[in-house]
């Protein structure tokens, strides 16, 4: 009797480790389509570029924004941002940045009063559209959001 609760004990393990490796699997695979350099497509909008990668099973990524002129809509420069935490969360991709808060770029020259705050910090999630498209939901970010994204090749 003994050696019948070792025996399947041993096989609930077994069939334990199998499942856990499977979701890892399936976690590291949902992370990996993701990765890559992604294009901002809206018309009319700013537009930028998302690069996420994987880095031995944990995404990291960088976005850049394009800043236009309030007065001729042309580009007057770009901003980068660190993704914060970018993870998968169901079929969505999230993540945090900072905000774009540069009163100078409106003519104002930077000084210290405009260092970064804690507080500002965003939310933002991609969710994929079933062209092989997705779409940046930015809740903040106001008339900005939400930007159609396409992979590029």
């Amino acid at each position: 009797m003994k050696k019948r609760s070792l025996i399947t004990a041993g096989l609930i393990a077994v069939c334990s480790l199998i499942s856990a490796t499977d979701s890892i699997a399936t976690a590291t695979d949902s992370a990996h389509a993701w990765t890559g350099v992604w294009e901002m497509t809206s018309p009319g909008k700013p537009g930028g570029t998302i690069t996420l990668a994987d880095d031995g099973g944990s995404l990291t990524g960088v976005i850049v924004f394009n800043v236009l002129s309030r007065e001729t809509g042309q580009r007057i420069a770009i901003e980068t941002r660190t993704m914060v935490n970018p993870h998968v969360q169901g079929n969505a991709l999230v993540f945090q940045v900072r905000q774009i808060l540069k009163p100078h770029l409106q003519g104002d020259p930077p000084n210290s009063e405009h260092a970064s705050d804690p507080t500002d910090i965003v939310e933002m999630k991609i969710t994929p559209d079933t062209d092989g498209k997705a779409f940046l939901i930015c809740p903040k970010c106001g008339s900005a959001a939400p930007m159609e994204l396409a992979k590029q090749q």
